[in-house]
């Protein structure tokens, strides 16, 4: 008997066999409702045109759950796992000017899913430059899944060890001078290595590129990685990555058909920092 896919739905073509098809949510089903329609509708605030990410230290119990609930979904139907895949592939998106664009979209259409889920959720961001946050997100030390990823890749059960509070201390003393850098390629190279540290600094899952967005935190730690860019880009309107050839110097932020023009205003893409 043929099986589907995680995450797929299936039906059978003329000749019995099984075609995948995307899960649609109802999420979706809603907002591609025609327009005439939903103004007749009164719907909670569930599809605004900005959407906030918030401090994770600053979500209520009810935040945190749907966070939860919305991750929990993508790993059951094998969305996250090829999230997983993907950062694991050769994009260009580590030791090079992609860095910061081509993660910015990385996070945006993993939102894109979790509000698939729950319309409301949005990734928060772990501001480990706040001495009360140089430790480990409480609400999320017992979260450790298991995620499932596609054949012939074996299951990823999230571990981690962090570090010291004065090591992330350390790490995170570096960002004020790092933010005062006005060349955009001493500023991405400098803000790569400070993420690589707290990679380092929470350590199992979080220290290998193939595994690393399987931990939740992985998420949050680039949105404030994401945050620090968008701070810096207030400050230095224009300098953007010197991104105009193949590879490395591609400005497709691929696999999506993103470019790195796309990247440069977050509110053009739909969220805000607050």
């Amino acid at each position: 008997m043929a099986t589907m896919a995680p995450g797929k739905m299936g039906r059978r073509n003329g000749h019995g066999a099984m075609i995948e098809e995307p899960m649609v949510s109802f999420a979706q089903m809603l907002r591609e409702l025609d327009p005439r329609i939903l103004e007749h509708l009164k719907l909670p605030h569930w599809f605004p045109p900005v959407y906030e990410r918030k401090d994770q230290a600053a979500l209520s119990e009810t935040e945190q759950e749907r966070f939860l609930c919305a991750y929990e979904t993508l790993i059951g139907n094998g969305t996250l796992g090829g999230f997983v895949k993907i950062h694991g592939e050769i994009h260009y998106q580590h030791g090079s000017e992609r860095f910061l664009p081509w993660h910015r979209i990385f996070l945006i259409v993993l939102e894109h899913s979790l509000q698939s889920v729950h319309p409301d959720v949005t990734i928060p961001y772990w501001d480990w430059t706040k001495a009360t946050e140089e430790t480990f997100p409480a609400w999320l030390a017992g979260f450790t899944p298991t995620v499932p990823m596609p054949a012939p890749m074996s299951p990823i059960t999230v571990t981690r060890s962090p570090g010291t509070q004065a090591d992330l201390a350390t790490l995170a003393s570096n960002i004020p001078s790092i933010e005062a850098d006005t060349d955009f390629a001493t500023f991405t190279s400098s803000l790569e290595g400070v993420h690589g540290g707290v990679h380092v600094w929470v350590g199992g899952t979080m220290s290998f590129i193939a595994t690393a967005p399987a931990d939740p935190i992985f998420w949050m730690h680039h949105a404030n990685i994401d945050r620090l860019w968008w701070q810096w880009q207030q400050v230095q309107p224009g300098k953007n990555p010197d991104l105009t050839g193949t590879g490395p110097t591609s400005p497709v932020m691929d696999p999506w058909a993103y470019t790195e023009a796309d990247t440069r205003d977050i509110v053009t893409l739909g969220y805000e920092y607050v």
